[in-house]
């Protein structure tokens, strides 16, 4: 079975780490990115990375970054769905995009009721939505919908706030008998959760929302569920905090680890007009979730499903984690990281195994050379 190809044709996996190390050695600042792995893959790209100098980053980060930034300058109040079916007895769902990006969750939360907290156990679960077109929930749960535009949302939060402080909200896209429905809605929940896509408002309306539930939290008890998309970007978020001190964007390309949101963004190096001059890039979870992207510059592909051999200049196939492999996977249900056991058998090597070998070859070189 052919595992390696060097520029489109079969190649032995030692012949394909030497081609791969050749290049990592030729490249001044190389990028270690897609990211789609286990916890044991995300390890060894952030040791390899570490190695040879790279920046790293997720292929979606670009999606958690309104969260992150907002998250990161004013906190947040953060559960997960999990916790929030057994607890939320009132639930704000804020915006559009919810409804299109995760219809399973709200689901859950319309067909089931609150069993755990002294003021929330058995109280039923009421729903509201605020956007520009109301969402068909299933099962019994009663639903109100007050229509109002994406655009306009983060101002109506704020005027909410207004009304929860007891201040004037002044003039905006709802009236001020709508205004204070939200605003009672929020204020009498035994346990509130607010759930919206960070994607959809920005740093400026994540922040918003946070600071919402901050304000409840002087009254009652609340939540924000953010719906984040790509739960595999997030479990890279979270290990990027662990082991570099960031959460993602990071480069190693003077020694410690350094953190630009905007300079070590994947998809601007990815884009021609970064620094990196060679890339890796790991897509190694089952399922077409990402795509990889037309390298503009030699490339380095390891890859559970790789769509043609020729994709990059070294390609590797490797089994995927949860599928082929055991693997520890982030899971936004519990949001936190679960065992996932594998489904079949494989004797494909690991994303791990091949970045850990790319790794201990540059270790190997660079002590050579020394």
């Amino acid at each position: 079975m052919e595992t390696a190809w060097i520029d489109g044709k079969p190649a032995s996996p030692e012949d394909a780490l030497r081609a791969a190390g050749e290049l990592l050695d030729a490249g001044r600042l190389p990028l270690v990115t897609g990211l789609r792995t286990d916890v044991v893959g995300l390890r060894a790209a952030f040791s390899l990375a570490r190695q040879v100098g790279a920046v790293i980053d997720h292929g979606e980060s670009a999606s958690l970054y309104p969260f992150i930034a907002a998250m990161r300058d004013g906190g947040a109040f953060l559960a997960s769905p999990a916790e929030m079916r057994r607890r939320a007895d009132r639930v704000l769902i804020v915006g559009d995009a919810v409804g299109e990006c995760d219809v399973a969750l709200l689901k859950m939360l319309a067909a089931t009721a609150p069993d755990l907290g002294v003021r929330t156990r058995g109280a039923g679960r009421r729903l509201m939505t605020l956007g520009s077109r109301a969402i068909s929930l299933p099962g019994n749960a009663e639903v109100t919908h007050l229509d109002c535009a994406s655009d306009a949302i983060t101002d109506v939060v704020g005027m909410v706030r207004a009304r929860l402080a007891g201040r004037r909200a002044g003039e905006g896209a709802l009236s001020d008998a709508a205004i204070a429905t939200v605003a009672t809605f929020l204020s009498e929940a035994g346990f509130a959760a607010v759930v919206f896509a960070p994607t959809e408002f920005g740093e400026l309306g994540a922040e918003q929302i946070f600071g919402l539930v901050r304000d409840l939290n002087e009254t009652t008890r609340a939540s924000t569920l953010p719906v984040l998309g790509h739960s595999d970007a997030m479990g890279a978020a979270l290990l990027a905090t662990w082991t570099s001190g960031f959460p993602l964007r990071v480069s190693y390309g003077r020694g410690p680890a350094e953190h630009d949101a905007s300079l070590h963004a994947s998809d601007r190096q990815l884009s021609g007009e970064g620094e990196a001059d060679v890339v890796v890039f790991v897509d190694a979870l089952a399922g077409a979730v990402s795509q990889v992207p037309v390298f503009a510059t030699p490339a380095i592909l390891i890859a559970a499903d790789p769509a043609a051999p020729d994709a990059a200049r070294v390609v590797f196939k490797v089994a995927a984690a949860g599928r082929d492999h055991d693997g520890v996977l982030y899971n936004a249900r519990f949001g936190s990281f679960v065992a996932k056991p594998a489904e079949t058998t494989s004797e494909l090597p690991t994303a791990a195994a091949i970045l850990d070998a790319l790794a201990d070859q540059q270790a190997g070189r660079g002590a050579e050379a020394a």
